[in-house]
């Protein structure tokens, strides 16, 4: 079954770093792609092959998924800005 566009994503737009930048043209890749798979793999977006996403959200594997959480929680963003 064809899963249904739940678009309701919020557009932002941030200036990259230059050196941000630089890497991702060492690396021949689209700072696009790698923002979107490290969103993807910390909010567990899997896209699967029979109903793929149609926002280009996908995760890169168990592995990343479970690094992007460790990251996210290490920096410590879940407990940083609640509310005392």
């Amino acid at each position: 079954m064809p899963r249904k566009n739940h678009h309701i994503g919020k557009r932002i737009t941030i200036e990259l770093p230059p050196e941000f930048i630089e890497l991702c043209r060492q690396d021949n890749v689209a700072p696009e792609l790698v923002l979107r798979g490290f969103i993807a793999d910390l909010c567990e977006i899997v896209s699967w092959c029979d109903a793929p996403r149609t926002d280009g959200y996908a995760s890169n594997g168990s592995d990343e998924r479970r690094m992007a959480r460790e990251y996210y929680e290490r920096v410590g963003y879940p407990w940083l800005f609640k509310p005392n």
